[in-house]
Order: structure tokens, then sequence, then C-alpha cells
């Protein structure tokens, strides 16, 4: 995908990000085939060891972080480079299709897909500050949940009017509580 992309785009740098000493994978081959590209190409680059806040900066200066990930269950990845401003693209799959708009998601495994997404969002880019807004009221909602001993299953993607509304209610019966006492 990386490799692809860079072929038609000259200007722009590929980065790879972990925290960790080195990259990890449990797929055959991959971290070669990283290392193998990142020497044939200058402008793909894997950054590893960084901390949080060098992490923070490639978020807060990239234009768009790019997902290939197929077992997100909480994508932190996705919350920190909306909340630093940058566009997404991310595979249409599992959870992703709940909170990501269709026109940021690729079909998986499809190069093709993933690069004309990739156009589109260079050519109408745009932040995406109601996914670090929801990511925080499911945040609240979990203190309410166990505040109040809740038993529904509920998704704040879903019932975003609903979760605002329960936490109001609390919020107005603790207020009337304290002006009680």
């Amino acid at each position: 995908m990386a490799e692809a992309f860079l072929e038609f785009h000259p200007r722009f740098e590929w980065h790879v990000t972990t925290s960790g000493k080195e990259f990890r994978s449990m797929l055959p081959g991959a971290i070669d085939a990283l290392k193998a590209l990142a020497k044939k190409q200058p402008r793909f680059k894997l950054l590893t060891g960084l901390t949080k806040q060098e992490y923070y900066t490639e978020l807060a200066t990239c234009k768009i972080q790019f997902n290939s990930s197929l077992q997100d269950y909480v994508s932190w990845t996705v919350i920190e480079s909306t909340a630093f401003g940058a566009d997404i693209v991310f595979p249409y799959f599992r959870s992703f299709p709940e909170f990501i708009d269709s026109d940021r998601m690729y079909k998986p495994f499809d190069v093709q897909s993933a690069l004309e997404v990739i156009e589109n969002v260079l050519e109408s880019p745009r932040v995406h500050p109601q996914i670090v807004n929801r990511s925080d009221l499911g945040r609240r909602m979990e203190g309410y949940i166990v505040a109040n001993d809740f038993d529904k299953e509920i998704c704040v993607w879903h019932e975003k009017e609903y979760c605002e509304h329960l936490l109001a209610e609390e919020y107005k019966g603790a207020r009337q509580y304290t002006l009680q006492l």
C-alpha cells in the first residue's frame, strides 16, 4: 500500500510508528518486508522507540492516519489521530463502520480501494471531532453504568442522544442531591 502511494505522490512521506524498540508481527515476513521497503524507499520511514510526545507530534503533523488493522476493538489510533486533527482512512471492517464515515473507508485487502479513498481524502480533507466527542461520551457512560448498575447493552455510536439524556438526568439528580444537603 505504502509503496503504491509513494510512487504516485513524490512530495509525501509515509511514517510507520511504534513506541517499542522494534516492530513486531505475527505475520511471517511482514517485518522483513517493511525493512526492505524502508531501505529501498527513503520516504518510507520506520520510527521506533517513540515517546508519547514524539508520537503525538507525528499525529499533529500528519495529513492522514492510515489504518490497515483488522483487530482494533478500541481504536486509540483513531481517537488520538482525530484529536490532533488528522484525517483518516480505515478498512471497512468490524466496528469501524459504526463510527467512521463511509467515504473514509476502503475495502480490506484491496490496495486499489485504499488508494482511491486516500485520493479522495487528499482532495477533500476534513477533521473528525465527533469521534473524540463520542469517545468521551463513552468514557462518561462507563462511570454511569457502574454507578447505576445499568443492565442494558448500549452503544454510544448509535444511541448518542439516549446516552446524553441519561447523563443529563444523572447530573441533574446529583445537583439536586447536593443542594438538599
